[in-house]
C-alpha cells in the first residue's frame, strides 16, 4: 500500500497555509472529525490535519491491546466523568454508538461484538481503523501534516491565525483535538489546554486514570504478574467510593487489571490519605460460607503444613500472602494446630484483603486523562465553544472520562463527528453569506 503521507495531492506545503478548516491533532477525535467534515462539504473544502507525532493515530494503534476497542454497545452518558452531564447528553443524543458503527461501516469496517458489549474489528487489527480513516482522508483531499505541533491560536479577522514550526496557519474554523496528558509515550500531551485556555477556557485540575492504582503491602513482590479474580472496592475515612469485580493482576507496587482500572477511574479526582483498595478473593461465598470451608479443610487436610493450607483455593503464593497478611507465621506450623479464631482471622482477610493506596498514579501508565478542558463551556449540540465562535473541541482535550472498555473511544468517535459536522455546516453557511453578498 501506497505510504498516505508521501503522496502529492495529500501534502500540504511549508509555506503559509490557507484553510477553510484546520484540525489540531491526529488521533482519534481528530480524524473522524476531519472525516465527517470532509463529507458534509463535499470534498470541496481546503481541511489539513497537524499532529505532532511522525504519524497520526499512534495511541489509536495500541487501543485493545492493538485490536482497537472501537466502542461498547453499553456507552451512554452515565458511564462517564463530566462537569457537564446535560451537555454530554446532548452530544451522545447526536451521535450515538448505532451512528458510529454506521460511520465505520461506510469506511469498509465490520465490527464483532464481545464480552460485556466491547466491539472490535472484525479483523482484530487497530492498524485497520486507521489505515480506513486516512484512506478516507485521501479520498476527500484532505491533508495530514504530521511533526508539526501548533504553537499559539489568535483570533484575526473572521477566522484564526495558529503559529507551527512549518509556518503559518490562517484557518476559517479551527478543531482542537490533540487529545490529553496520559500516555505520554503514545503522544499524550497536555499543550491543548494551553492553547484553548488562550482563547479564555478554563482546565479542572489533570489526573491519569485507567491506570494500575499504586498500593502498599509486604507481600506484593511475591505476587508479581499473578492474576486471580476478586471483587474490589475503594474507599476512604467516609465510606465506599466505587465497587466491581473482575481479574486483578498483581505488581511489584502496584494492583492493575480492568477491575482496576474502573477503580482507578471513580477515585482520580480525590485526594485522600486514607483511600484503600479492598480485595474479597472468594466473592461468590459469603464469610460464613468461608468459614465453614476452612474449618472442614482443617478437618480433612490437618497433615499439612499452613504453606499449602490454601493450595487448590487460590494460587499457592496468593494463599501463603493471606495467611500472612492474617499473622498465620512461621507457615511451618500444622494445619491442624489452627484455632478457630486462626480461621476466623483468615476468613476476613480473604473477604477483605486491604491495600493502602500509595501516592498518585504514573502518566506513562494512564489509558485516559482525568478532567481536562470544561465542557459546559462547549455547545453539546455542535461542539463548538461558547466563548470563541468557530473554535471547536473534541476528545479528550475536554473534560470527559469513562470507564475502561471502549468508552473512551466512543467519546472520541461521537465527539469528533458532532465538531467535524458542525464546523463543516458553519464553514457552508458562511460561505453562503459571502456569495449572497
Amino acid at each position: 500500500m501506497m505510504d498516505i503521507n508521501n503522496q502529492k495531492k495529500n501534502t500540504v506545503h511549508k509555506a503559509a497555509y490557507e484553510l477553510d478548516l484546520a484540525i489540531i491533532g491526529g488521533g482519534a477525535s481528530g480524524l473522524a472529525a476531519a472525516v465527517a467534515a470532509g463529507r458534509e462539504l463535499g470534498g470541496k473544502a481546503s481541511i489539513a490535519v497537524f499532529d505532532a507525532q511522525p504519524r497520526c493515530g499512534k495511541k489509536l494503534l495500541a487501543t485493545g491491546n492493538g485490536r482497537c476497542n472501537l466502542t461498547n454497545r453499553s456507552a451512554k452518558p452515565s458511564c462517564y466523568h463530566t462537569d457537564d452531564a446535560q451537555a454530554l447528553h446532548r452530544v451522545f443524543s447526536g451521535v450515538n454508538v448505532s451512528d458510529t458503527l454506521e460511520f465505520f461501516e461506510t469506511l469498509g469496517l465490520i465490527c464483532r461484538e464481545e464480552d460485556e458489549g466491547r466491539m472490535y474489528p472484525s479483523c482484530g487489527q487497530a492498524s485497520a481503523v486507521l489505515d480506513l480513516l486516512r484512506l478516507e482522508l485521501v479520498r476527500l483531499n484532505i491533508a495530514e501534516v504530521c511533526g508539526c505541533r501548533v504553537d499559539q491560536i489568535r483570533r484575526q479577522d473572521n477566522g484564526f491565525v495558529m503559529t507551527s514550526p512549518l509556518g503559518t496557519i490562517r484557518a476559517n474554523c479551527v478543531i482542537v483535538a490533540c487529545g490529553g496528558r496520559a500516555a505520554p509515550n503514545l503522544g499524550g500531551v497536555d499543550w491543548g489546554y494551553d492553547l484553548l485556555s488562550s482563547l479564555g477556557h478554563t482546565s479542572t485540575r489533570l489526573n491519569p486514570s485507567l491506570c494500575p492504582i499504586p498500593v502498599e503491602s509486604p507481600h506484593l513482590s511475591s505476587l508479581k504478574g499473578i492474576r486471580a479474580h476478586a471483587g474490589a472496592t475503594i474507599r476512604d475515612e467516609r465510606g465506599v467510593i466505587y465497587s466491581d469485580s473482575g481479574e486483578v493482576q498483581f505488581g511489584d507496587k502496584a494492583l492493575s487489571g480492568i477491575v482496576m482500572f474502573q477503580l482507578s477511574s471513580a477515585a482520580a479526582n480525590l485526594r485522600s490519605d486514607t483511600l484503600c483498595v479492598e480485595l474479597d478473593m472468594l466473592p461468590e461465598r459469603s464469610g460464613d460460607e468461608i468459614v465453614s470451608l476452612l474449618t472442614r479443610r482443617r478437618t480433612l487436610l490437618p497433615h499439612l503444613t499452613l504453606e499449602n493450607y490454601l493450595t487448590g483455593v487460590f494460587n499457592k503464593r496468593v494463599g501463603m500472602c493471606i495467611l500472612k497478611q492474617a499473622g498465620m507465621t512461621p507457615l511451618s506450623r500444622s494445619v491442624s494446630e489452627l484455632t478457630d479464631d486462626d480461621i476466623g482471622r483468615i476468613a476476613s482477610v480473604i473477604k477483605c484483603w486491604r491495600f493502602p493506596v500509595s501516592g498518585k498514579s504514573q502518566w506513562n501508565s494512564a489509558q485516559v486523562t482525568s478532567g481536562g478542558i470544561r465542557l459546559a463551556e462547549f455547545d453539546g449540540l455542535t461542539m463548538q465553544s461558547r466563548l470563541c465562535k468557530g473554535i471547536f473541541a473534541s476528545g479528550e482535550v475536554l473534560n470527559v472520562d469513562g470507564f475502561c472498555g471502549g468508552f473512551n473511544l466512543q467519546w472520541a468517535w461521537s465527539s469528533g463527528i458532532l465538531a467535524g459536522r458542525s464546523a463543516a455546516e458553519r464553514i457552508r453557511r458562511e460561505s453562503s453569506s459571502e456569495k449572497e453578498f
